[in-house]
């Protein structure tokens, strides 16, 4: 299922109307991209580690539960750093 796809079909849940048009998803794409880029700078990741840590040593899913967290340390190497130091500070005290 392509994304085209997806949106037809969510935009049909609420309002069933004639097929949305490429530059319509195009243009909605390009805001999201602009959105995330700035959702969650290296401060507020900061904020939200502990409670992502404690979730993924809880063996919960993380990942599902803060998205935007998981994003972040792939894209940043400090924060990826910082992570990982208080993953293994937490696993070893288990």
């Amino acid at each position: 299922m392509n994304i085209k796809n997806i949106f037809q079909r969510i935009q049909n849940i609420f309002k069933p109307q004639a097929e949305l048009q490429d530059e319509v998803i195009v243009r909605f794409l390009r805001i999201l991209e602009d959105v995330r880029a700035e959702e969650m700078p290296c401060d507020e990741m900061f904020a939200r580690l502990d409670e992502f840590v404690e979730a993924e040593v809880q063996s919960h899913d993380a990942e599902k539960l803060m998205p935007l967290v998981r994003e972040h340390l792939d894209m940043c190497h400090e924060c990826d750093e910082e992570y990982e130091a208080l993953l293994t500070v937490l696993e070893n005290t288990k």
